[in-house]
């Protein structure tokens, strides 16, 4: 049987959905420099939810493809083409809304996917505000981005010149590898090319020319392949099946 709620009949998911895990993965539009498209994180963050659910039999809920506004340091900014963002209280009340619903319908296992750097903040607003609103104790929701389920040890080794942060690692090695390993076909490798960040250590708005790199990358793509992809994948999937299976006891 398929975990992707949108493919189930409404008498199949509710025979599923009180006992199983539900994943809502929550990703953006957002440039990724020239040789990744724009939905990078949605793609990601769906693909490796897919996987998870089917390890531990959960339900995948539809992917929501925005996400809160980017950031210079960690997505190059509003300035790109392309970028579609949400408000921070869109974004709240969105995914709010979708988690009461979901508990409406019975779910009492659920894990917000965060594939976007930008989100996690008001993620947690809006599993809060749903978690009052709701007020059913029986309820748990876990949330975590997919860098958090990669060990440093994993990651590490790729970086001779020393890792430069996730929050630099936008539309760079990590990201292309991942794409390399889930959508090999929306990678355009011809089309990578060196990138390397200069930002200061503030932010100024309006956002000023010339601080992000043209490309869009905020670290060096180059050197990323399929096979350090599905080393990451793998690595984030296997924790985020280890903790889904602590937090709920799962066996």
């Amino acid at each position: 049987m398929t975990v992707l709620m949108s493919e189930m009949t409404w008498p199949e998911y509710e025979s599923k959905v009180q006992d199983a895990v539900v994943l809502l993965p929550v990703g953006s539009t957002e440039q990724h420099s020239y040789h990744l498209p724009l939905g990078v994180d949605y793609y990601q963050i769906n693909e490796i939810s897919k996987l998870v659910a089917t390890s531990i039999d959960g339900i995948v809920a539809p992917a929501i493809p925005f996400g809160y506004k980017s950031l210079p340091h960690s997505g190059g900014g509003q300035t790109f083409p392309g970028t579609t963002s949400l408000s921070a209280e869109t974004l709240i009340l969105l995914v709010k809304d979708i988690l009461v619903e979901f508990i409406r319908h019975g779910a009492e296992q659920i894990i917000v996917m965060d594939g976007h750097y930008e989100n996690g903040m008001f993620l947690s607003e809006a599993i809060d505000l749903a978690l009052k609103e709701s007020n059913q104790k029986s309820v748990k929701i876990l949330k975590a981005s997919f860098v958090d389920m990669l060990d440093d040890e994993v990651v590490t080794p790729y970086y001779k010149n020393g890792f430069p942060g996730y929050s630099l690692e936008h539309a760079a090695f990590i990201e292309t590898a991942l794409m390399m390993k889930l959508k090999p076909d929306l990678v355009q490798q011809d089309k990578i090319e060196p990138a390397e960040a200069n930002l200061p250590r503030y932010e100024v708005f309006p956002q000023q020319e010339g601080v992000v790199p043209k490309s869009g990358s905020l670290a060096d793509p180059t050197g990323a392949t399929k096979e350090a992809g599905e080393i990451f994948v793998n690595n984030i999937v296997g924790n985020y099946v280890q903790s889904i299976k602590k937090e709920f006891n799962i066996t």
